[in-house]
């Protein structure tokens, strides 16, 4: 259910999706404009109540915010969903993280590898963090790829 922004309609609060197919309307700054509204909305919401998912960003809104992040959504002019999609909370994000990245650029070899790297210590688990980081922004697989 696709919500426009209306100050009739008071169902701004709950968990929210913002499509990445709502980002590639906006045209060729449609990355920044991700980040921008990434920015803008974790103003109003902690970030254990936003989520990068492979559809879009999920962002649990509260009542006493809703205007807020209407205004936000007002701004860029894109239409955002009310989703029953519980936001996931894992305490070991990085890790999650990494897994997904390789589980995109190397799936014969992802289990393995998510495996070593749970075991690295600093700094060679932060260099392979930035390593997988690089070559999944570079993959067809990104936000970036996938927004353009």
């Amino acid at each position: 259910m696709n919500l426009s922004v209306n100050p009739m309609n008071p169902a701004f609060s709950g968990t929210m999706l913002i499509p990445y197919t709502e980002l590639k309307k906006t045209g060729s700054d449609s990355n920044e404009k991700m980040r921008q509204i990434g920015r803008e909305t974790s103003k109003f919401a902690k970030p254990e109540d936003m989520q990068v998912t492979k559809d879009g960003i999920l962002v649990k809104i509260e009542d006493d915010k809703e205007k807020e992040y209407q205004a936000i959504i007002a701004k860029y002019g894109i239409n955002i969903q009310k989703v029953n999609t519980p936001i996931t909370q894992n305490d070991n994000a990085d890790l999650s993280t990494y897994t997904f990245m390789v589980n995109k650029i190397d799936p014969q070899n992802a289990k393995a590898r998510a495996e070593k790297y749970a075991q690295l210590k600093e700094p060679e688990k932060s260099k392979e963090y930035l390593n997988v980081y690089n070559q999944f922004k570079q993959s067809p697989h990104s936000a970036e790829k996938t927004t353009a």
